[in-house]
């Protein structure tokens, strides 16, 4: 297959994939797009929608083009890949489908866990302190119950990172906290994966490159098609968190088998080799989804963005009125947590 990529707005994720291109089996990058047989444009619809809906290729081989973003906002104008898509219709016909980061091997990626130290998982051979583990930001309501959880038991390792911003390189102590957090991920049998601020989160990702088992704690999550997830994957609903120990005691004995498994799957489609032939794959799929048609949804392109902004607005104003009245209560509200 020829693959035509452009970008809305310049950004590092075209690059990357344009590199990973290089081990391609399968299809190729071609520089004419009328030439092609796929259009991937990368770049956030939600934030650029009308740069998106005016983009010049778009406008003239509308029938080819996808889209590709890493976006927590989630604004479904052309089908194609998303990384943190909520099950929703879009997901169902199979015009959306969820895809591992490709920035997670940019210019922010931590150097402690990359894809493989010394040709082996970073997980793969380490000695085991903790049941399970989970290092990261107070980005949702299922990550602040887990912060306020005491479960008790000095081989868990639950900690709130939120003072540490993974997107600044310029934190002086950006190198020591991430080798902190490879350190406490190759030292768990299971890690957390739990929702952020959108369905999915980077961290799952990371965690099967680093040969370890992932919990996901998403229910809005779609996988993606193609593994065998049930081999591997321990999927706990947002309401069980509380359960984690009882959940995750009994599969112990699993656990180095699930992190290899969760490897050898990261590695036959997510990987740097693997990447670009899977993630053009999935977009040809996304061209071809099930009913009702793209032209439905391009005939609602403006009701899909008015929507949008109403969810936007309507979550603003929930948030201010529930925290209103938190403090006329003297309460603690969740939010505090993010300080």
């Amino acid at each position: 297959m020829k693959v035509f990529l452009t970008a809305l707005r310049e950004n590092e994720q075209i690059s990357l994939f344009e590199a990973h291109a290089a081990f391609s089996k399968r299809h190729q990058l071609e520089s004419d797009p009328s030439a092609s047989d796929l259009i991937l444009i990368f770049g956030s619809s939600a934030l650029d929608p009308k740069r998106l809906l005016e983009c010049e290729v778009y406008r003239k081989f509308p029938d080819r083009c996808t889209a590709y973003s890493e976006e927590d906002y989630f604004l479904p104008l052309l089908p194609g890949i998303h990384t943190s898509a909520p099950k929703s219709l879009h997901t169902r016909i199979g015009r959306i489908f969820n895809f591992a980061y490709i920035g997670r091997n940019g210019r922010h990626a931590n150097r402690y866990i990359g894809e493989t130290t010394a040709g082996a998982p970073i997980g793969a051979t380490a000695v085991k302190h903790y049941l399970f583990s989970f290092l990261g930001g107070s980005t949702s309501l299922v990550r602040k119950r887990l912060f306020n959880l005491r479960f008790n038991r000095s081989d868990l390792r639950i900690e709130n990172t939120s003072t540490y911003w993974h997107w600044d390189n310029s934190q002086p102590d950006r190198y020591e906290r991430q080798k902190c957090y490879a350190e406490s991920v190759a030292a768990s049998h299971f890690v957390l994966c739990p929702r952020g601020a959108s369905a999915g989160s980077s961290r799952f990702w990371e965690v099967m490159a680093a040969g370890v088992a992932p919990v996901l704690i998403s229910d809005d999550y779609e996988l993606t098609p193609g593994p065998d997830w049930d081999k591997f994957l321990i999927r706990v609903r947002e309401r069980d968190v509380a359960k984690l120990p009882s959940i995750l005691e009994p599969q112990l004995e699993s656990a180095a088998e699930r992190g290899r498994l969760a490897r050898k799957t990261y590695d036959e489609f997510f990987s740097i080799e693997s990447e670009f032939d899977c993630a053009v794959e999935l977009a040809a799929r996304a061209l071809r989804h099930g009913p009702p048609s793209e032209e439905y949804f391009r005939r609602r392109h403006g009701a899909m963005f008015r929507k949008f902004q109403w969810k936007l607005k309507s979550r603003a104003v929930l948030r201010e009125a529930a925290l209103k009245t938190l403090r006329a209560l003297h309460l603690k509200n969740p939010y505090q947590m993010n300080r």
